[in-house]
């Protein structure tokens, strides 16, 4: 067993299907990408890239699915362990700052990707796997958001522009009232 979680190992993870789709993810605007907001409800906290994560996927531009990560590094590899309804395990090469791997869901080991996560920061992993995204985010120091925070975040996401307009107006409206009292 390669992996430090006592779960069945990620079957080939540096075949060649998964060299091939880590070269065809393109770099992306790192400011506008979907994981550059602060989305994290729960501060997490870690050593470099080890420790805990908050983490989510979505399969295209469908609905976020969000759930919790542990990173761990064993004989050169970084491996991930996924939880939300399922389980998943990552196991990557670290490239600069590239993680470049497969995933396999520890139910059903035939469920399976490759992977490639692009280190930010400390705080933030920009993931793709063949059906869309797999990110990892933690709580800067200079973010800490409060669960409410973040829910109204994702939310806003989703808001045409004039109902974008109408929650921040609600927002200047309760800051200015508070400055009131």
């Amino acid at each position: 067993m390669r992996n430090p979680f006592a779960v069945d190992d990620v079957p080939d993870p540096t075949a060649a299907d998964v060299t091939d789709f880590a070269a065809s993810v393109p770099a992306t605007a790192v400011a506008d990408d979907d994981n550059a907001v602060a989305w994290v409800a729960i501060a997490t906290s870690g050593d470099g890239l080890e420790g805990a994560w908050s983490s989510r996927w979505r399969t295209g531009d469908g609905d976020w699915e969000q759930g919790v990560a542990t990173v761990r590094r064993a004989d050169g590899r970084v491996f991930i362990l996924y939880k939300d309804a399922g389980t998943y395990l990552f196991e990557a090469e670290e490239r600069g700052d590239l993680l470049v791997g497969r995933f396999a869901n520890v139910a059903t080991p035939t469920e399976t990707s490759p992977w490639l996560g692009r280190v930010v920061t400390p705080y933030r992993i920009d993931g793709y796997w063949r059906g869309g995204r797999w990110d990892l985010r933690r709580s800067s120091p200079d973010e800490r958001p409060e669960p409410i925070v973040s829910a109204v975040l994702t939310e806003a996401r989703r808001l045409g522009q004039a109902e974008l307009r109408e929650l921040l107006g609600f927002a200047r409206y309760l800051r200015w009232r508070g400055e009131r009292s």
